[in-house]
């Protein structure tokens, strides 16, 4: 096959090709120089070379075109992630219910937590723990029917002292079936701030006293 070098020898002064930005390396618009001077030099005892040579065009195109297309979703993408960031910016300082049971008490305010009920209960148990996992206060809530059951803890251990701010985990349990069956629980943070997503991933939420997590865990907008 005729190599490029051997069609840039064939090139004389009537024809041309400049290197991309003075570099090494050609680009689209040097390779469409190339293949029409190799297509009026062209040898034609050897037409399959000349047809490999369209074929490595061909690549050639269909990867700059892969690459032009890879850059216009990653603009897009990041356009998307830009609304949403702005979007997001009005939950700060607002609070919002996530599918977490870890929650912050702040030492004063109480701690707000939502606990899914499937199905009518008998009776409906909620503890709260510390961070380093010992039992800081049991609630008994008694016979529940199924929907979402609220919860509010007053940030006092199960005999009235005061604990300190810190985070708690909330979790709560039934008896059913002649089993203890867990249930889902969610808590109430505030939003300290909002940050973009990686890798094209939706915006994420700081919330105070918890860290960072994805607005996909929200489930409730206070």
């Amino acid at each position: 096959m005729t190599s490029i070098s051997d069609i840039s020898s064939i090139v004389n002064g009537n024809s041309t090709v400049n290197k991309s930005n003075d570099s090494n390396e050609l680009g689209q618009d040097d390779f469409l120089e190339l293949m029409m001077v190799q297509m009026q030099n062209q040898d034609p005892f050897k037409p399959m070379e000349d047809g490999d040579f369209m074929a490595q065009m061909a690549q050639f195109s269909t990867a700059s075109g892969i690459g032009e297309l890879q850059e216009s979703f990653a603009d897009f993408a990041s356009s998307i992630n830009g609304n949403q960031i702005l979007e997001y910016s009005n939950l700060i300082d607002r609070e919002v219910m996530i599918n977490s049971d870890v929650g912050y008490f702040d030492g004063s305010n109480d701690l707000n937590a939502n606990i899914d009920v499937p199905t009518s209960l008998s009776g409906l148990s909620v503890k709260v723990y510390s961070e380093s996992g010992a039992l800081i206060d049991s609630v008994e809530l008694g016979p529940q029917v199924s929907g979402q059951v609220d919860f509010e803890w007053d940030g006092t251990d199960s005999n009235g002292t005061e604990m300190p701010a810190g985070r708690y985990r909330v979790t709560a349990e039934t008896l059913y079936a002649g089993e203890t069956q867990a249930l889902d629980t969610s808590v109430m943070a505030k939003v300290e701030s909002v940050s973009m997503g990686v890798g094209g991933r939706p915006p994420n939420l700081n919330l105070v006293g918890i860290g960072q997590i994805s607005t996909t865990a929200i489930s409730q907008i206070k």
